[in-house]
């Protein structure tokens, strides 16, 4: 966990600029940093199942309302070793490796993800079935190509199905690198009405319960809400890179 963080940090600093930093104690997140006109608000750890629930829920509430992405930086998933170029979503929050993080500050986002334990992609089926019929090939014929029912070809083309990573890199090799459809990491994490409710505290107040400020609030301005104590100083640091004000309880 150490070399991770400390290899983020010399990441952050050489291409960006870090807003804000707390490693007294595990939050949802551990730092905000800033590459070109964009913020992310990354969580640090050395596996994806580090992360509690509450953390994620934090992440999401934050991410939505202060808009700023979030990113969770880990070396795995359940202890394997998480792949350049493969992203894990759990609760609708992006987990990567520092290698892929790195790409995507260099404009190249990431294709494939982990899924029920499988790597996958998500197949753009209307440029899949474009380059199917200019290459004069019937659903059938690249069904057989592919190995798979000829079904299958045509759930991928409805956008219906992930392909496995065997079929989503021979789809590559045959029609181009754009029939796979990127992982959009801007996208702000949705939140469900369920998950909604479970926070809030007040109309349009919803409580945090693994960061600086207690709750966040949402009027004109993002409002942080805080009771003081220990947390304060961090929570006001924190609305000033997120451009939000406090509101001290």
């Amino acid at each position: 966990m150490e070399k991770l963080l400390q290899a983020t940090l010399n990441i952050v600093r050489s291409r960006g600029e870090q807003l804000f930093i707390d490693v007294s104690r595990p939050y949802a997140y551990t730092l905000v940093a800033r590459f070109d006109d964009k913020k992310y608000l990354l969580k640090v750890a050395a596996d994806a199942e580090d992360v509690p629930n509450s953390a994620l829920k934090d992440l999401k509430l934050i991410s939505k309302y202060a808009d700023v992405s979030s990113i969770c930086v880990v070396s795995g998933v359940r202890r394997q070793i998480l792949q350049r170029g493969v992203v894990y979503v759990k609760d609708d929050v992006v987990f990567m490796s520092l290698s892929t993080f790195t790409d995507i500050l260099n404009g190249e986002e990431p294709t494939f993800r982990v899924s029920r334990g499988a790597v996958t992609a998500m197949v753009d089926g209307g440029k899949l079935r474009e380059r199917r019929e200019q290459a004069g090939m019937s659903l059938g014929a690249l069904a057989e190509e592919l190995g798979v029912a000829r079904e299958t070809v045509y759930r991928y083309e409805r956008g219906e199905i992930e392909a496995p990573l065997r079929v989503a890199e021979k789809l590559i090799r045959m029609f181009g690198p754009d029939v796979i459809r990127r992982v959009n990491i801007s996208k702000r994490p949705e939140l469900a009405q369920e998950e909604l409710r479970s926070r809030q505290v007040a109309e349009d107040t919803y409580r945090l319960v693994e960061s600086h400020p207690d709750a966040i609030r949402i009027e004109r301005r993002v409002v942080f809400v805080s009771a003081g104590g220990e947390k304060y100083r961090k929570t006001v640091e924190l609305a000033n890179v997120l451009d939000a004000e406090v509101d001290k309880t």
